[in-house]
């Protein structure tokens, strides 16, 4: 299942502010919350780098994350009935 960079920053409770932080020490990359709230909305043009530093950081293979500007997500609930939910 694909989930966006906004979910997977939460999944590993970090905050956008924590993230711009570690991209900055740890990777070298120079990015402001504000850019990164934008790529977690609409990561289509996001580079290859800045992609592989974050699904490190976020600790989520790059085959789960969805990579565009919108993604349907589908999840059982309660038995065999499938929600799909709209981010």
């Amino acid at each position: 299942m694909e989930i966006t960079l906004g979910a997977a920053r939460v999944n590993a409770d970090l905050t956008q502010k924590e993230v711009v932080e570690i991209l900055r020490e740890k990777y070298d990359i120079e990015i402001t919350r504000q850019k990164l709230a934008y790529y977690e909305k609409d990561s289509t043009d996001l580079p290859i780098s800045l992609a592989k530093a974050l699904t490190n950081i976020y600790s989520i293979s790059e085959e789960n994350i969805f990579f565009g500007s919108k993604s349907t997500l589908s999840y059982i609930c309660k038995g065999e009935k499938t929600v799909s939910v709209q981010l």
